[in-house]
């Protein structure tokens, strides 16, 4: 018959071996991010960007709001250099001034040029830190 005091220790065993006592953190080692996004010197109203390692890993994405962004998900975005896309689709108006009288000259709604996202030549370098690393964008 076993004692209440080997009875106590076995299920303190057990107990640490489903905690997983001192296991290791998934993934690559992160770094919250965050910045400001400028369009033609405006910040972007809304849109996402995307942090794209250029190592395999995994991709970290935020939204952009009133030209702020901030990655924090999972960590923030895994360190290393990564390929930055902005995305932003403004949205298509009902009945543009222009259409109705061309001579006006109104704007039509814009989208955020190809070398930003699909072909994108932003670029950033995450490096090790505890507070946030700043990246801020200027689009032109």
């Amino acid at each position: 018959m076993l004692s209440v005091q080997r009875v106590i220790v076995l299920l303190g065993s057990i107990c640490l071996l489903a905690c997983g006592c001192g296991q290791a953190e998934e993934g690559p080692p992160r770094r919250i991010v965050e910045g400001k996004v400028e369009f033609q010197g405006q910040p972007l109203a809304a849109g996402m960007i995307r942090f794209i390692p250029e190592a395999p890993g995994p991709v970290a994405v935020a939204r952009i709001e009133q030209g702020a962004y901030r990655v924090e998900n999972k960590g923030g975005v895994p360190l290393g250099k990564h390929r930055v896309e902005v995305v932003s689709r403004q949205p298509e108006p009902e009945l543009v001034e222009a259409e109705v009288l061309p001579d006006q000259g109104a704007a039509a709604a814009i989208s955020i040029p190809a070398q930003y996202n699909s072909n994108t030549s932003l670029s950033a370098d995450v490096e090790v830190g505890d507070d946030p690393q700043v990246i801020d964008f200027q689009l032109d």
